[in-house]
């Protein structure tokens, strides 16, 4: 079946890794072990980037809470910010295929 819906993935860059290393007290964390996040959005949209400005302080916020790091540690929440953490894909097609 397909999702009358849009995504959109984000996958962790190093820079995330080391914020969050220098933040949380856990054992190392390697980049190629951290699986990327999907976020389902509405697919009626024509631009990635009025789309990514619309979504990325929610899932930024996600991204965070996801992490045991207290929040007066975060980093400010800005678009560039964001980008400088994470890689982002933005497509149109999802289909659920366990629906039948």
């Amino acid at each position: 079946m397909i999702l009358d819906r849009g995504y959109i993935i984000v996958e962790p860059k190093q820079q995330f890794i080391d914020w969050l290393m220098k933040h949380e007290d856990t054992e190392p964390v390697k980049l190629e072990e951290i699986e990327p996040t999907v976020y389902l959005i509405d697919d009626d949209f024509m631009d990635d980037e009025i789309v990514l400005k619309k979504s990325y302080e929610e899932i930024f916020m996600y991204e965070l809470e996801s992490t045991s790091v207290h929040e007066s540690f975060w980093p400010l929440i800005t678009i560039e910010q964001f980008r400088e953490f994470f890689n982002v894909k933005i497509g149109v097609s999802v289909c659920d295929i366990k629906s039948k």
